[in-house]
């Protein structure tokens, strides 16, 4: 009986304990989970999360040695969000607040987008006010004034005064002066352009902000207004401007039309490159944007932000380009061109690693700031901005003659040791072509050999050559060197033109067989740029393999993995080395024997570095002295470099051997001992384009300077003021060298050396 009853009051004992741990465990689970649940539940009705994107760090350009070329660094910028400005008067007060500070502070801010003037009498600045014509549907359609107008209700006046007033109404700010209404109604008609979607790219009020304007505005407390810090391109260096090009926001014709970003997964408010090694590179340099989740509660105030994917940087970008050897040409070309042509022109040079095609320099004067796309204002009328180098086109002179005695050995015509006899003048149906040594003293160069042809730049030797090759054989030469055609460098660059029937057909002219001569010596309708000029000798001097110009060394990615670029070979040209030797000798022979070019490389002979080169100069018509061009390559024995100079209205290409020396000397890291380089400028530059290589003249009406757009200056026939004439049939020359061509068509007589 009581073992019975002991079992009982156990069982209620336990039925008790066992009660009141569930009960514990009821309440802990209302407590901790229940509870929790309802409090996370009311938290997110109160919260809002939102992902945004995370930009990608650019990749940075350096050169060959790994000197850092285009970097970032973080600035602040001012951004505008009318949505937490309040109304329309407040949105108003506000962007009024900010311009005073700006006034205040120096600054300038962002007003590029209203069309009307800046300042009074104000007036509308462009063609289509409020509506325009579509060029492809014929659709009248309205501009972005046009679409504001409508939204905003405001009347299309035809007066901007009247415009102007009805906006200040709109956003309250009557109270103002009229420059101070059109100054802020300029920010707030971007900020509008954003808020009506009718422009999707970001607006930036200001940017590059120092702390004084950052602590005015946070104590000011301005809604909707942030500053926030942005990484922008630096350039720690002040050189190759014109290749590494600038970054900008995607614009609205390259969205989902042009480029087409949209489709390769950009956001609408992405920077891109838009020129350059900027824009060739864009899908190395552009980064993996990161997405950042974040959280706000119902009164704004940010509650948490979490990177939830992490932002991976672009691949470093590195250029063939020599860091020293670019700046030496740029200096050298912002000291000599102005002493060369009294700032009346251009210049461009350019060096081949002979090799492998890679651009060891491409250098420009005038040249700009690439951060700030700006240049000394003195400089405006040769065009800063235009890239000589690789879009200017000029015609060769005698630094053809390699592809002439090329083609005339190579075929046959001529051998290493076949001897021509100057004698100065050259008749040929009817028309006297004469020797620039002829025409200067009345000497003439004796025998010549084509080594001793290319050292003395023997006219004669090569009209007699060209005439055996024929013109077809000329350009078949040519264009195996990569003249007149791309160089496969990876920027935009012009393709130059190859003189013969085929171009003159397409301009309209008649090829006359008198133009193979003109041809032959580098005249005639024969452009090139420097690039492809520098090309053109390293494939000569490499032994006949001409390689892809390239700009693109290497990229690394941000995991630190390696692609080196492959050279291209693009195609060969047959040299036998007795053919090679021949030339090369010429060449060689150019700077032992021409007093200023062997005064310019005094530097290099002395530390037992031998050169070999050739100048050439031609006539533009309209200008006074001829541009001066210059070819060379280094070291003779074994050739690693190519360097072509161009300089506009530069006189003698031998004047201009002064600016290819200081390349070498910084190349090979010889240190000037001497000042015979620098005086070599003035020695070798003549009064006159008649007693220098001017006479490379051109044939060609079409012939400029350079092909710049609205700058191209078309050539004349042009030597110490004789023109030729028009032949009087289809196999003739000029019928008489003192008649004055009227059109230009008839090929120069001779040219000046």
């Amino acid at each position: 009986m009581e073992g019975k009853k002991f079992h009982i009051r156990t069982g209620i004992i336990a039925a008790l304990t066992a009660a009141m741990f569930l009960c514990f465990f009821i309440l802990l689970y209302h407590y901790q989970i229940v509870q929790k649940i309802d409090q996370s539940t009311a938290q997110s009705l109160n919260t809002l999360s939102s992902v945004e994107s995370v930009p990608a760090a650019r990749g940075i350009i350096t050169d060959r040695d790994g000197n850092e070329l285009v970097g970032n660094q973080t600035q602040y910028q001012v951004t505008l969000d009318l949505d937490k400005m309040g109304d329309a008067a407040a949105q108003g007060a506000a962007v009024e607040q900010l311009i005073e500070i700006c006034r205040a502070h120096d600054i300038a801010w962002t007003d590029t987008e209203l069309p009307i003037s800046a300042e009074a009498p104000y007036v509308f600045t462009g063609e289509n006010t409020y509506t325009y014509v579509d060029s492809d549907s014929g659709e009248t359609k309205p501009t972005r004034l046009g679409r504001l107008c409508d939204d905003m209700k405001w009347e299309k006046s035809e007066d901007a005064a009247d415009l102007l007033s009805q906006m200040a109404e709109t956003f309250g700010l009557t109270e103002l002066s009229e420059s101070e209404q059109r100054d802020a109604l300029g920010v707030l008609y971007s900020c509008y352009l954003r808020k009506k979607e009718i422009l999707w790219t970001d607006y930036v009020f200001v940017s590059d902000v120092d702390i004084s304007f950052i602590s005015v505005v946070k104590e000011r407390s301005l809604p909707g207004v942030s500053i926030d810090p942005v990484s922008v391109r630096a350039y720690p260096q002040p050189y190759a401007a014109h290749l590494l090009g600038r970054v900008g926001l995607i614009t609205a014709e390259n969205w989902d039309e042009g480029e087409n970003y949209k489709a390769q997964g950009y956001s609408m408010d992405d920077s891109v490159g838009q020129s350059g090694v900027e824009y060739a590179f864009e899908s190395y340099l552009k980064g993996t944007p990161g997405e950042r989740t974040i959280t706000v509660d119902k009164e704004g105030n940010t509650v948490s932000v979490e990177d939830t994917v992490a932002a991976k940087a672009g691949d470093t970008v590195a250029l063939t380009l020599d860091g020293g050897l670019q700046a030496a040409a740029e200096d050298a070309l912002a000291e000599y061109v102005p002493q060369l042509n009294n700032s009346t022109g251009g210049g461009a040079a350019v060096a081949i690693d002979v090799h492998n095609g890679g651009v060891l320099a491409c250098a420009n004067w005038p040249t700009f700031d690439a951060a700030t796309m700006t240049y000394d204002e003195a400089y405006d009328s040769l065009s800063p901005l235009f890239n000589r180098a690789l879009q200017g086109t000029y015609s060769p002179g005698s630094t053809y003659k390699m592809v002439t005695a090329t083609a005339g050995l190579e075929t046959g015509v001529i051998t290493p040791t076949t001897q021509i006899r100057d004698t100065g003048v050259m008749d040929y149906y009817g028309t006297q072509f004469r020797c620039w040594l002829y025409r200067q003293s009345g000497a003439t160069h004796g025998m010549e050999t084509v080594s001793d042809a290319l050292r003395d730049s023997c006219n004669i030797f090569f009209y007699h050559v060209g005439i055996d090759v024929g013109i077809e054989t000329l350009t078949q030469y040519a264009q195996a060197y990569g003249l007149g055609e791309p160089t496969g460098i990876e920027l935009a660059e012009s393709t130059g033109v190859n003189a013969g029937p085929e171009y003159s057909a397409s301009v309209g002219t008649t090829w006359y067989a008198g133009n193979t001569l003109s041809a032959a010596i580098g005249q005639s309708d024969n452009l090139f740029t420097p690039l492809q000029i520098a090309n053109y000798v390293a494939t000569l001097v490499n032994g006949g393999t001409r390689y892809s110009a390239h700009l693109l060394q290497r990229v690394t990615d941000a995991d630190g993995n390696v692609t080196e670029y492959e050279p291209k070979v693009l195609n060969t040209v047959e040299l036998q080395s007795q053919n090679l030797d021949a030339i090369k000798q010429g060449m060689l022979e150019v700077v032992q024997n021409t007093k200023s070019v062997a005064s310019a490389f005094k530097n290099l002979t002395d530390a037992g570095i031998q050169v070999g080169a050739k100048t050439g100069s031609a006539q533009v018509t309209g200008q006074e002295n001829a541009n001066g061009l210059f070819v060379c390559f280094a070291p003779y024995d074994d050739p690693q470099i190519a360097v072509c100079v161009a300089v506009e209205k530069g006189g003698s290409g031998a004047a201009t051997a002064v600016i290819a020396a200081k390349m070498l000397e910084q190349y090979f890291g010889i240190e000037s001992q001497t000042d015979a380089a620098d005086q070599t400028a003035q020695d070798a530059a003549p009064a006159d384009t008649t007693t220098q290589d001017a006479a490379d003249t051109a044939a060609a009406r079409h012939r400029s300077t350079h092909r710049a757009a609205a700058d191209a200056q078309p050539a004349e026939d042009t030597d110490g003021g004789n023109d030729d004439a028009v032949p009087a049939e289809d196999d003739a020359a000029p019928a008489d060298e003192d008649t004055t061509a009227p059109s230009g068509d008839a090929p120069p007589a001779d040219e000046g050396e």
